[in-house]
């Protein structure tokens, strides 16, 4: 017996295997987790250009002069990140709100004290012309993105929809005021 325990004693083969063993958990949790914070910021990324192109329909007068819905403007914003993004009602929010002057500008915040998404938003009033006095023409446009969050314990310090929901909240905004058109 003592002779079969010195062998083991003094054996190197398998340590390679052991030691990635114990080592793999922690660098595979590591590296999902480096490839999903990418893939956020990436995310986001695509939102905010999305948010960029789809709102020059507005602040141009496009959107207001084709009479664009609500449901049509979703369209236009979805052309600009359905490569990244779902489209999905579930998923994409859009608050476009405008209002008389800059100081004057409210709007409900995005989320709650629980973290659940506001239910007052999602209104669509585009605005009219900066050239006509009385016209609501500074605007607000707001997008918002639920990323599901896949990388287990990272999850629980990256979300921000409330606790446990695996739900990071994209957001994207663009305040401007509406050309004459």
């Amino acid at each position: 017996m003592r002779r079969v325990l010195s062998k083991f004693r003094h054996s190197n083969s398998g340590s390679a295997g052991v030691e990635f063993a114990l080592i793999a958990p922690a660098f595979f949790l590591l590296a999902f987790a480096i490839l999903e914070t990418g893939m956020i910021f990436f995310g986001s990324m695509a939102l905010e250009n999305g948010v960029r192109v789809a709102g020059r329909l507005i602040r141009t007068g496009q959107a207001q002069n084709l009479n664009m819905t609500q449901d049509q403007f979703r369209t236009q914003v979805c052309n600009q990140v359905s490569y990244l993004l779902s489209c999905d009602p579930g998923k994409l929010l859009i608050d476009v709100r405008s209002f008389s002057s800059f100081g004057g500008a409210g709007y409900p915040a995005a989320l709650d004290a629980q973290g659940n998404l506001n239910p007052n938003l999602g209104a669509y009033q585009p605005g009219g012309s900066s050239q006509v006095n009385g016209q609501n023409a500074i605007v607000l446009l707001r997008v918002f993105y639920k990323w599901d969050l896949f990388t287990p314990l990272f999850a629980a310090f990256f979300e921000n929809m409330g606790h446990g929901s695996n739900l990071r909240l994209l957001s994207a905004s663009f305040a401007f005021k509406n050309e004459p058109y």
